[in-house]
């Protein structure tokens, strides 16, 4: 295996001997060669409106910051592991200590630059601005560093940009102060006992008080930093129902419910919401994971989001949208760690001849980097690390360039294609559903495959690993499963292949870099697995859309995650295919250093790794879902077998 320079971030512990093995590793180069070589951000952004004041240096001197934080954080890594969130006895929820002094460093060093999402006007105009791709990198390290106490970091920005753009004035002069200055922090209340995926079965109910103003009654569960000490005041966005309203199982409005209530001289009250348990669980321990009771011991007082009932669904879309992005960034950045652990201890580890040399008692004993089947394990991590960390790149690439050119025709007053903007929308969009899913799938294997290269060391707690898929599971579950997930994708952004325009524009950009195939000759075989995987994909959602159209709906809810899946493979095989362009491209200079031709050589391998022996699945999924084999389709519940 080629070198690949990286970084060590402390992962403190209170065993000294455990402290070295426990640490965020993080590849320096590879961030490097995502901004400046494959998308070109300081070309694309940065001395242009209204990334106009930001320069290359600005973004080296970001992340030596962010390095710098990401530290601190994982200082509390196992703290926030082995000192768990609980519910004390007296009402109120205990968090590891480590992350108050986190906490501070986090709200006034970092919520400046998490909140860059919003319209530059918002914030203001002065100063530097960073594109959405390098805030996603550079955030990247403090989800890696410790994911646990990211997520009280993870939902204000987001819950006071919807506040922003759909509350009334009265909502937006209650609430955005206290979120924008983070004294106030927010959280989504969607899941309840009986609601957990069906978001139609919510009985979360409200009725008018005065106003804008309603009563809120109902039991959320599973709310993620539901409560704890690090700010005066929780804002919950609480998911229900209007009593007398519509029975529509669509219509759901959105509440916003702070813990402690404003009075009108701006004192802080009890608003009768309790904390009645925080879950013990298998992961993100330090993560206070909380069940609210809502108008039992009093009236719990809410604000209808907007004025507007029944609207919840559209007026939450852009958020929910972000909080799937969000879920696969922490599964890139702690499976980037697993696998660079698993790398560097590879390198390290002396065991057995290599294969060809077994029988040979004289053979010299290699480190088990070389041998065949660590190799294979090893570039399969690799690949799928990388190829995840693009996905999120594409998404966050697109979001900057809306932001670039939103501002370059409304304030700037240029002449910008509409449609344009609206393409990468939509294809930010298209990409959403795989960022949270396929992401959160293919993260939790590399963690597992991380554990399997280290052998029984992998297991054991004096490493990071195993908290590492402890951490993980979880990101498959929330935010809406998988499958949702792979619904979203198929009925919603693709309409069981009868809205064409998102895949459309998927596959011109696909194809735009396979146009470039006679600039390099040696990936030939490469860009035609790309080409072959791209056909088999749109094959299998001409087949949905077949069975769709035949209303054989129940047959096309069975390929859903399958066609996800394959959807996944294949932006990740035409990811590493654009890398592997680049590199083939910094191969032919004849000054290349050794240490720079071992990082882009590894490219190469990633890619052609991924084409030809994960890309061929690809074609046997296509086939699946052509022939339509409807045994779980039909199958008798009974028919499983065992009674409890």
């Amino acid at each position: 295996m080629n070198a690949v320079p990286h970084e060590e971030v402390s992962g403190g512990s209170d065993d000294s001997a455990a402290s070295a093995a426990q640490v965020y590793l993080w590849d320096r180069r590879e961030i490097e060669f995502l901004l400046w070589e494959l998308f070109h951000v300081d070309r694309q952004f940065l001395g242009t409106a209204p990334y106009q004041h930001t320069t290359r240096a600005a973004v080296d001197e970001l992340f030596a910051r962010a390095q710098e934080h990401a530290k601190h954080l994982a200082q509390a890594f196992y703290q926030g592991d082995r000192d768990p969130a609980r519910l004390q006895e007296d009402g109120e929820v205990h968090i590891p200590a480590a992350f108050l002094p986190l906490w501070e460093e986090h709200k006034r060093d970092w919520f400046w630059l998490r909140q860059q999402g919003d319209p530059i006007e918002v914030h203001g105009e002065a100063g530097i601005r960073f594109p959405q791709l390098v805030i996603q990198l550079a955030t990247e390290l403090f989800a890696g560093a410790n994911a646990a106490f990211m997520c009280y970091a993870g939902f204000t920005p987001s819950a006071a940009t919807v506040i922003r753009s759909r509350g009334t004035e009265l909502q937006k002069k209650v609430f955005l102060p206290a979120l924008d200055m983070v004294r106030w922090d927010a959280c989504f209340c969607a899941t309840e006992p009986e609601a957990g995926s069906d978001l139609m079965a919510i009985s979360t109910t409200a009725r008018p008080l005065s106003g804008e103003v309603y009563a809120v009654t109902g039991e959320k569960c599973y709310i993620t930093a539901g409560v704890h000490p690090l700010t005066e005041n929780t804002v919950y966005l609480v998911l229900g129902r209007l009593v007398g309203g519509s029975t529509s199982p669509l219509a759901m409005s959105c509440f916003i419910v702070p813990r402690f209530w404003p009075d009108d001289s701006g004192r802080l009250v009890d608003n009768a919401v309790e904390c009645t348990q925080v879950e013990d669980k298998m992961g993100l321990n330090g993560c206070a994971n909380t069940r609210l009771v809502f108008g039992r011991a009093g009236v719990t007082r809410g604000y209808l989001l907007g004025n507007k009932p029944n609207a919840a669904l559209l007026q939450l879309a852009m958020l929910m949208k972000k909080a799937r992005i969000g879920t696969g960034a922490i599964g890139v950045a702690v499976s980037s760690s697993a696998y660079l652990h698993a790398l560097t201890y590879a390198r390290k580890r002396v065991q057995g001849a290599a294969f060809d040399r077994a029988s040979d008692l004289r053979a010299p004993r290699v480190p088990i980097v070389e041998h065949c089947d660590v190799q294979r394990m090893l570039l399969e991590m690799k690949a799928k690390v990388e190829g995840s960390r693009m996905l999120l790149c594409r998404i966050s690439f697109h979001a900057s360039m809306i932001q670039q050119l939103v501002y370059r025709k409304q304030k700037l007053g240029e002449d910008i294609d509409r449609d344009l903007i609206e393409k990468h929308g939509r294809l930010a969009l298209l990409y959403a559903p795989m960022a949270k899913a396929y992401i959160s799938d293919e993260c939790w294997n590399v963690v597992t495959q991380a554990i399997q290269v280290h052998g029984a060391v992998g297991y054991f707690r004096d490493r990071p690993l195993e908290q590492y898929a402890r951490d993980l599971k979880i990101l498959t579950i929330w935010e809406g499963t998988n499958y949702i997930q792979s619904q979203d994708l198929v009925r919603d952004k693709l309409g069981f292949g009868r809205q064409p325009l998102a895949m459309k524009d998927f596959e011109g950009e696909v194809r735009a870099c396979l146009d470039r195939r006679d600039e390099h000759p040696e990936l030939a075989p490469e860009f035609a697995a790309v080409e072959s995987a791209l056909a088999e994909l749109g094959s299998a959602l001409e087949a949905i859309q077949r069975h769709a159209s035949a209303g054989r709906q129940l047959l096309v809810s069975q390929f859903c995650t399958r066609f996800l899946g394959m959807f996944g493979d294949v932006v990740t095989a035409w990811n590493l295919l654009e890398a592997a362009a680049v590199a083939a491209h910094a191969l032919r200079s004849p000054q290349l250093k050794e240490t720079e031709a071992a990082f882009y050589r590894g490219k190469l391998a990633s890619a052609r790794f991924f084409c030809h022996n994960l890309l061929p699945a690809v074609a046997a999924r296509a086939q699946i879902i052509r022939t339509a084999e409807q045994s779980f389709v039909h199958i008798d519940p009974a028919d499983f077998g065992y009674e409890a």
